[in-house]
């Protein structure tokens, strides 16, 4: 009885959980410590499964839980009262070990023991469904596939056994059914029917993904994200003008979708939406992937013979997308500063929201402007850009430079002052990103150009038109007290004119 004791699993319990504290407080290394985390809650399982042995000792005795119990012996009402369990429970591992615990301290039978097992898959699946519900469209997908697997396995195995049970016996029952369970067969009998259920669905992995995908169908915008991909095969590659093709359409998509997060990021100040938050950051997750499947396509096509024009296509895609997804990226940054201003309940002033209307105006029309460019090769596009970058530059230093007046006004926080300089700042580099879309498609045009000196090159090849242009989207994207007064002005200047004119006449 003394080596009994000191070998018991409250002994053992301790003694597990006594090394995992030190490995987890003592070791330096992350391996010590995650084996330490594990030892502990070892310790823990068999402390609680000590405890509910204990709780469940006085059950040996009352035959009404025994009557229960032998009910379960119906295969319905086994499986289900394993659900049930499960389900509440929101753990397989307890409901074992609950069953375990039944079994040393009370009659528990085979017959009944395998439905609650069974049972105890499905539940399982309810606390994965319930995180899946939440979760994007792929998150919903695991959780039933997790469903599906337990509740087919239970259907394919409960009907091989209790039908050949049905014709080997002719309608009894084999004679293991009223074999006396204890906690080692339950936890046999659980993993050698996890077993079986992975090896009777193995075969049908394919069609149980397609069962999946046609109950969870995908929007007609995820199709043409797949669609994009699927372009990009590698057959391609030994035909460089196809490939190339190919990779267009695909950089198309990723310009699409990141503008689009742009635009969605912006108006979350306008109008903010739980939804829209979570898109942005969604679709930012696809425009990575972009970038990683078009940039490895074509940098295996960079691999390839090609001629002077089909390697300048080449290079100017892996340029572009390395902006597209900086865009997509300062969309997020936009997005997480909505979101701060949101759970910190704080908003800018009313004069700093009207400014700040005139600069998302601008930087709108900077995304529409380079990706149109880049999608259509349009060149006049491309050479609006930089004047419009040059416009967005200096409303961004007017608009930092006025809000740190309000701020020692006193008219504006601290707190909003933050975020409002962070606001700017990834609008400035957005409209830069817009820029450098802008110089590889002209490159394309003019392959002398060298990046660096692009700036002046565009200032320089034609001046009045650069002038004009930037004139244009200086008056179009003025501040709202500047443009009242450049109003003015210009009326000042039309009736000086009338007057000019009405002297000239009285003069003849």
């Amino acid at each position: 009885d003394g080596v009994a004791s000191l070998v018991s699993s409250t002994m053992i319990a301790s003694i597990v959980a006594i090394i995992g504290i030190l490995l987890k407080k003592l070791s330096k290394k992350d391996a010590m410590g995650h084996l330490g985390n594990i030892m502990l809650g070892f310790a823990i399982l068999m402390e609680g499964m000590g405890i509910m042995k204990t709780a469940m000792s006085p059950l040996q005795e009352s035959e009404s839980f025994k009557e229960l119990l032998v009910k379960f012996s119906n295969p319905f009402l086994g499986i289900l009262a394993g659900i049930l369990i499960t389900a509440i429970l929101q753990s397989a591992s307890v409901s074992v070990g609950i069953l375990q615990s039944i079994a040393v301290t009370s009659f528990l039978p085979f017959s009944a023991a395998l439905p609650i097992v069974m049972g105890i898959g499905i539940g399982a699946a309810t606390p994965v469904l319930i995180s899946g519900m939440s979760s994007t469209k792929n998150g919903k997908r695991t959780a039933l596939v997790y469903l599906i697997n337990d509740l087919f396995g239970m259907i394919i195995w409960a009907t091989i056994f209790y039908l050949v049970q049905a014709i080997a016996t002719g309608g009894g029952q084999f004679e293991f059914m009223d074999l006396k369970m204890n906690s080692v067969l339950i936890a046999l009998m659980n993993t050698v029917y996890r077993v079986l259920c992975i090896l009777v669905l193995a075969p049908f992995i394919k069609q149980i993904d397609k069962l999946v995908h046609w109950l969870i169908k995908d929007s007609a915008e995820e199709v043409e994200e797949m669609a994009d991909f699927n372009l990009l095969e590698e057959r391609f590659l030994g035909y460089p003008d196809l490939a190339i093709a190919q990779s267009y359409t695909a950089v198309c998509g990723m310009a699409d979708k990141a503008s689009k997060n742009v635009y969605r990021a912006i108006h979350l100040f306008q109008e903010y939406d739980v939804e829209k938050q979570a898109k942005v950051l969604a679709k930012e997750e696809i425009i990575d992937k972009y970038e990683d499947k078009v940039g490895t396509y074509l940098m295996q096509l960079t691999s390839e013979r090609m001629n002077h024009n089909q390697t300048m296509q080449v290079t100017k895609f892996l340029h572009v997308l390395t902006d597209l997804e900086r865009l997509s990226d300062h969309a997020v940054n936009v997005a997480t500063a909505a979101l701060e201003m949101q759970e910190k309940k704080i908003s800018f002033s009313e004069k700093a929201v009207e400014e700040l209307r005139v600069l998302e105006a601008a930087v709108i029309e900077c995304v529409d402007v380079a990706v149109d460019a880049f999608m259509k090769d349009n060149m006049n596009n491309a050479r609006n850009v930089e004047p419009l970058r040059e416009v967005i530059d200096f409303l961004c230093a007017e608009l930092k430079s006025r809000h740190v007046n309000r701020l020692t006004d006193g008219k504006c926080s601290l707190q909003t002052g933050f975020v409002f300089n962070d606001l700017i700042t990834n609008y400035e580099r957005i409209a830069a990103h817009c820029s450098n879309i802008a110089i590889a498609v002209l490159e394309q045009e003019n392959s002398e150009v060298d990046p660096h000196e692009y700036l002046e090159h565009i200032r320089e090849h034609d001046k009045n038109a650069y002038i004009h242009t930037l004139d244009t989207y200086s008056y179009k994207y003025s501040l709202p007290d500047s443009k009242r007064k450049k109003e003015k002005d210009k009326d000042k200047d039309k009736s000086k004119d009338k007057e000019k004119s009405k002297n000239s006449k009285k003069k003849r």
